[in-house]
């Protein structure tokens, strides 16, 4: 046996030849096998089960590195039995530090390693602590050098100088210390891997919250981008400490220096005393009542006048005290007078409309009864083809003067007329039947009306017009051969009044139906059907004139159409 095996049980210093003869295998079966026998199963007693209870797959690893194969029987005998937390432990064997380095890369999670220094070099051992914690950076795994010659590794000199959690001399264990160094040096490492989990989820947290405050950021600025690009600001009142934070924009709208905090009162005093009062008694009713704000005012911003408009909404304490609201201002300066130049653009307009089709009436008049006149007086002279010229001109005159008619009905729309009122809508229908009943006769059209009719605030005048004008329409454009079968439907559907004419006419050509609201437009050739070409043009215009809009369909020519109105409903009565 080698000089390292000879090893003496009674050595004082552990050195190589100092003792007695007596062989490490032999001190090992002596101590660990016999004379502690009955002391491992008593400190072992709470720790052992039956091999069943214990989950294989769920064990400790334990490396055994040592170049003495009694070394590692009497190991496997002293551990084999051993719980710990309820797990087994799974020993692992390697003779030499390559082997070790071997079982280390095929398994990553083991606990312990009980290391022998001199294996196939003096330092091996200690080679292998610097391999573990320098290039593997393993600093979980519990490293317990196990040595017989204490003259190659003293304990102070590698405590000090290598990253190992134990040392033992193999002359001095017995089996109570090879348990209790096992069980504290698997808890331990239990303990680091836990705290390795701990660290890692640690740093995951720390590196989302990174990402989230640096994604908060982006955030932050494309909103200040996008506020500077709509020109909208965002601001932040304290009611219970009145004062009201301002976002970059809502300063730059103001003319403030950026990060200007202000109050209720100071913002008061930029507003417009005409609005002032309005304002206020707005945000009162906000403030009483909840729900969202919405006002729109003008504030002095230097010496010049701007149009703000602002929304917000109100959070409220448990006790029901409003606390906070959150709103956002938005320049709409341009807007406004937008609005305004297009309102004095229209109004402009309509007035030319109204003098155009008013003033040019008695000159056509005049005109075409000159022409009679003249047709008159020379009636012995002319012969056929010269008559039907003044007849071509009369007629011609007389259908101009019904399309300034129609004109000067186009432009009073919304501008002269009744004042709206509470009306039951089916009287306005039965009104406007009454009125073309003769040209029902005539047609021997059949009329159906159905649904629900509510009572509805819109101007008398302009709403039995766009009765009369869509009925109208429907006994007009027939298909020659087809008595035609019309049906006025009335139907209450989210708030709002859905008025629908439908009939089996002559229907609407593909893609011709966005024309049929234009003024002047027609579909169907003059000489098959009368008309200016402004009946439908009115029909949008008095539905625009009250909130709502219109619309046709038809499955194509020749297949009847449908004419939708949508108007919405008020709430309660005037």
């Amino acid at each position: 046996m080698s000089e390292k095996a000879s090893l003496s049980v009674g050595s004082q210093d552990g050195r190589p030849g100092a003792g007695s003869g007596t062989t490490a295998a032999e001190v090992a079966a002596s101590s660990l096998v016999a004379a502690e026998a009955g002391s491992l199963l008593v400190s072992l007693e709470g720790d052992t089960v039956d091999r069943e209870v214990a989950h294989a797959g769920n064990s400790w690893k334990l490396l055994l590195v040592d170049d003495e194969e009694d070394v590692h029987a009497v190991l496997h005998l002293a551990l084999q039995d051993v719980l710990i937390e309820g797990r087994r432990l799974l020993l692992l064997d390697a003779r030499s530090s390559e082997e070790a380095k071997a079982m280390l890369a095929a398994n990553s999670d083991i606990a312990l390693i009980l290391l022998d220094v001199v294996m196939e070099s003096d330092r091996a051992g200690l080679d292998l602590v610097r391999y573990i914690r320098g290039e593997l950076a393993n600093r979980s795994v519990q490293i317990v050098l196990v040595t017989g010659q204490p003259g190659y590794a003293p304990q102070r000199d590698v405590i000090s100088d290598y990253e190992i959690d134990g040392y033992r001399l193999k002359s001095e264990l017995s089996a109570n210390q090879i348990f209790v160094q096992v069980c504290s040096a698997i808890r331990t490492y239990r303990l680091r891997r836990e705290q390795e989990s701990l660290q890692q989820d640690l740093e995951l947290k720390v590196q989302q919250l990174d990402e989230a405050v640096q994604a908060l950021r982006e955030s932050e600025a494309n909103l200040i981008r996008a506020q500077s690009v709509a020109h909208v600001g965002s601001w932040n009142y304290d009611l219970v400490s009145d004062q009201m934070h301002l976002s970059a924009e809502t300063c730059s709208i103001f003319g403030l220096p950026e990060g200007t905090v202000g109050s209720c009162r100071t913002y008061l005093a930029r507003v417009c005393a005409e609005d002032r009062a309005a304002l206020e008694q707005a945000w009162r009713v906000f403030i009483e009542r909840g729900g969202s704000f919405e006002h729109e005012h003008r504030v002095m911003v230097g010496n010049t006048v701007r149009h703000v408009r602002h929304r917000a909404d109100l959070t409220r304490g448990a006790d029901g005290k409003a606390l906070r609201s959150l709103g956002t201002t938005q320049d709409v300066t341009e807007r406004k007078q937008a609005e305004e130049e297009l309102r004095r653009s229209n109004a402009e307009l309509e007035q030319f409309s109204y003098a155009i089709s008013h003033d040019l009436r008695q000159p056509l008049r005049m005109i075409a009864s000159y022409l009679q006149l003249i047709g008159i007086s020379l009636a012995d002279q002319l012969d056929a083809e010269q008559r039907s010229y003044f007849s071509f001109a009369i007629d011609g005159a007389k259908r101009l003067d019904r399309m300034l008619v129609a004109l000067l009905e186009y432009s009073r729309v919304g501008r002269l007329g009744e004042p709206p009122a509470w009306l039951e809508s089916r009287a306005i229908v039965d009104e406007a039947l009454l009125f073309l009943q003769p040209a029902i006769a005539e047609a021997e059209a059949g009329i159906s009306i159905r649904g629900k009719w509510p009572r509805v605030f819109v101007r008398p005048d302009e709403m039995l017009r766009l009765l009369q004008n869509l009925i109208s329409n429907a006994v007009k454009f027939r298909v020659a051969g087809r008595t035609p079968q019309i049906t006025v439907a009335s139907q209450v559907l989210a708030g709002e009044w859905l008025l629908v004419v439908t009939d089996n006419g002559v229907g609407i050509q593909v893609g011709q139906v966005d024309r049929l609201f234009q003024v002047f437009q027609r579909l169907q050739s003059r000489s098959a059907f009368e008309g200016s070409g402004v009946g439908l043009a009115l029909c949008r215009k008095i539905a625009g004139h009250h909130g709502g809009r219109i619309w046709a369909e038809s499955p194509g020519e020749g297949q009847g159409s449908r004419f939708c109105v949508s108007l919405p409903l008020w709430r309660g009565e005037a």
